[in-house]
């Protein structure tokens, strides 16, 4: 896959009892950056949902990393796979 400069492909995982929000409308609207999902994938285990999002993020690297630090703060698995 290749990404445009200033564009990072990454991987949130969570566990979904955990996050009571909708987790790319937190942070395009609290973060102001661009989420376009590629891949959504959710798995049972041990009665409870894990959830799997691969996205592109798309803005300045300042405000992803924020959002990638705030996703982390809740306890969500934020993983950059790879820089444009």
């Amino acid at each position: 896959m290749r990404l445009s400069e200033g564009q990072r492909l990454v991987r949130m995982q969570y566990v979904s009892k955990e996050v009571s929000e909708a987790l790319v409308s937190q942070i395009t609207k609290g973060f102001g950056i661009d989420v376009n999902i590629i891949f959504g994938d959710i798995d049972i285990v041990a009665d409870t949902p894990v959830e799997g999002i691969v996205a592109i993020s798309d803005d300045e690297p300042v405000r992803i990393d924020a959002a990638l630090n705030y996703l982390r703060q809740r306890n969500i698995a934020a993983e950059v796979l790879k820089e444009g």
